[in-house]
């Protein structure tokens, strides 16, 4: 009983009163002895370690979604803004009950500090179970071990200094040593990679079969972990940040640095490209949709096969998409009430609006695309639309007909009116957002294997969803082209889901941070930074990054200074991973949530506009958010705090 002491009593310092260890423990008996006796009960023992693993397809519950309002908006729903997330979009956040609590595991958060103590338990007791294979039990423990450092990941996310859990404490330890400090920054992440070095050896290096494995560790993802913890490192919230250079404990000690190591980046580049590498020899590969995997898409365009390709590098099945290197355990969209359920019920209001009578409950509205999405993609010369000398900018939101013949055809409605800015973009716009006048592609509307697709999405004022639920555009992305939505017999909406497993490391996203890490490793950019940037670019239907810059940019040398693709890599990241749940992370390891998070909420035109003029103008509908250096970590809880005076409160709360 001893390892389940340490546990209440640690938890007890911690500031957290509840523990869910007797749940992996059989009714009959309270013991570790029981618990680790035999490979069946220390199996369910793995799962329960497992299970504390946050939750990516809660929006209300998961940071990355709804605590800012940039990317996916909660619209007017109330019950949205009032929870954890929401509350924190509107710069509600505090330190008496903080919101999304993953330090004590309360408002929404799940107790990670709880997880790590589990972790620690394992570790301590692996050994005991006879009838294992000794190579199970190493590979049962390297996974372990990269949980244990997943979770301190998470939390230094989060809370950048954190308390590092190495084992679990006895109940004789001396105070000194139980009132724990946050350690600094650079020491907590040479743990998290030490933990991980460790475990990469004894798991496999990808996973054999995901039917029965999906969510499992492989060496990929361990590898790729590691990258993402080095790149934090190497990043500006954490690497020579001047706003936290008075930000010391009880001790003296600085826990992050305010003088940047540029070093930090060479480490960063090595993890990626090794992560990489592995990736290759296990043969991971970009997502490349094939339109003759289905009879309903054996006709479809080349426009529309690379629209494919981006949109379904998210909801592919896992058995065919060589691009996710690690997703979730549980389908995505299985009647949860997560992202992709909400999405596509507001999206089917757009569609059969004569389904959703005025007075209906608005419980499927909470989700959509912020409208500051729409401007955030390129157009299709593959710069921005106001670096585009060919893109009428300061014209973007006049009204246009879409023409007959046009090269519009695949994506809008022929003779329907749609903003300027509709038109002439790349195909990542169209596949990640539906758009006024524009389609959303599914089976069930098709009828000549992909050649076209009826009906187009109306969204102005007076249709149901602008007059509900103010939303202008929706994420298309994670929403499966398998899905889609009827009338029944009694007159309610009948929904087919397309169940997926949601990615949380794209072998897209390493690329990306690849060409970050070499960038700001090198005096300037060169070809190798520019050759795995154009390989994202290349699937999403682009030229190269210099080639498209030279063609038609404003600054066509903006490739070849530091800064300027340093931008790029930026934007580049933020439209190839839009809506996976990457974008609130980025942001604030770069330092740019000023530019993002005070965006005031807005929609096309005002509720009951009618006409194409009256419609297309860029309206606020909601204070915009007041941004502080603060906003870019969490607080700890003043009563946590109050338990161990030895922990010093996340600098600015």
């Amino acid at each position: 009983m001893k390892s389940f002491i340490r546990i209440i009593t640690l938890t007890t310092i911690m500031g957290v009163t509840s523990c869910n260890y007797l749940d992996v423990v059989p009714n009959d008996t309270a013991t570790l002895e029981h618990t680790f006796s035999n490979r069946s009960v220390m199996d369910k023992f793995l799962r329960t370690v497992y299970s504390y693993l946050p939750d990516p397809t809660d929006p209300h519950y998961y940071p990355a979604y709804l605590t800012s309002r940039d990317e996916y908006d909660w619209r007017t729903d109330v019950r949205a803004g009032n929870r954890p997330a929401g509350q924190i979009s509107q710069g509600n956040q505090n330190s008496n009950s903080p919101y999304l609590d993953y330090w004590s595991g309360s408002s929404g958060g799940k107790p990670m500090y709880e997880a790590i103590r589990t972790c620690n338990i394992f570790l301590e007791n692996a050994h005991l179970p006879k009838d294992i294979d000794e190579g199970e039990r190493r590979k049962w423990i390297a996974e372990v071990k990269f949980l244990k450092a997943y979770y301190h990941f998470f939390l230094m996310e989060l809370y950048g200094p954190i308390v590092v859990v190495r084992e679990n404490m006895e109940p004789s330890s001396p105070t000194e040593e139980v009132m724990a400090y946050r350690e600094p920054i650079d020491d907590v992440v040479d743990y998290i990679v030490e933990l991980l070095d460790e475990a990469v050896p004894d798991l496999p290096p990808v996973i054999q079969d995901p039917t029965t494995e999906q969510g499992r560790i492989s060496q990929v993802i361990a590898l790729g972990i590691k990258a993402k913890v080095l790149a934090w490192a190497a990043s500006p919230l954490f690497n020579g940040n001047p706003d936290y250079a008075a930000w010391v404990d009880n001790r003296g000690v600085q826990l992050i640095p305010s003088v940047a190591d540029p070093n930090k980046w060479v480490r960063a580049a090595q993890a990626t490209k090794e992560a990489i590498d592995v990736a290759h020899l296990g043969g991971y590969a970009l997502y490349e949709f094939n339109k003759f995997s289905s009879p309903r898409t054996f006709a479809m365009n080349d426009t529309l096969v690379t629209m494919m390709t981006v949109r379904k590098s998210v909801t592919e099945t896992i058995d065919r998409n060589t691009g996710v290197i690690w997703a979730t355990q549980e389908n995505f969209a299985q009647g949860k009430g997560g992202v992709s359920f909400a999405s596509l019920g507001n999206m089917m209001r757009s569609f059969y609006p004569n389904m959703y009578p005025q007075d209906q409950p608005l419980y499927l509205n909470y989700m959509s695309a912020s409208w500051h999405m729409g401007e955030l993609f390129y157009t299709n010369n593959g710069v921005p639309m106001d670096e585009d000398k060919y893109f009428d900018y300061s014209n973007r939101y006049r009204p246009r007909r879409a023409t007959p013949g046009d090269n519009h055809a695949s994506y809008i409605a022929t003779n329907e009116v749609t903003a300027t800015m509709h038109f002439n973009r790349e195909p990542r716009f169209y596949a990640n957002l539906v758009i006024d006048r524009g389609f959303f592609e599914t089976e069930s509307m098709t009828e000549d294997g992909g050649q076209t697709f009826s009906p187009f999405v109306r969204s102005r004022g007076t249709e149901i969803i602008g007059t509900q639920g103010q939303a202008s555009y929706t994420p298309k992305k994670i929403l499966p082209f398998e899905s889609s939505a009827s009338k029944g017999v009694s007159s309610s909406v009948q929904f087919s889901y397309q169940r997926y497993h949601f990615p949380l490391l794209r072998l897209a996203d390493l690329y990306l941070l690849y060409a970050e890490a070499l960038n700001e490793s090198k005096a300037q950019p060169d070809e190798e930074v520019y050759y795995w940037i154009d390989q994202i670019r290349d699937k999403a239907g682009l030229d190269g990054v210099v080639a498209s810059w030279q063609a038609a940019a404003h600054n066509p040398d903006a490739p070849k200074n530091k800064n300027d693709m340093r931008r790029i890599i930026q934007k580049e990241r933020l439209i190839e991973l839009a809506f996976e749940g990457q974008r609130f992370w980025d942001i604030r390891r770069w330092k740019t949530a000023g530019q993002y998070w005070s965006l005031p909420p807005t929609k096309w035109g005002e509720t009951g506009a009618s006409s194409d003029d009256d419609f297309y103008v860029p309206t606020a509908y909601a204070p915009k958010r007041q941004v502080t250096f603060r906003d870019y970590l969490f607080p700890i809880s003043i009563g946590d705090l109050r338990v161990n005076t030895n922990l010093v409160q996340t600098y600015g709360w």
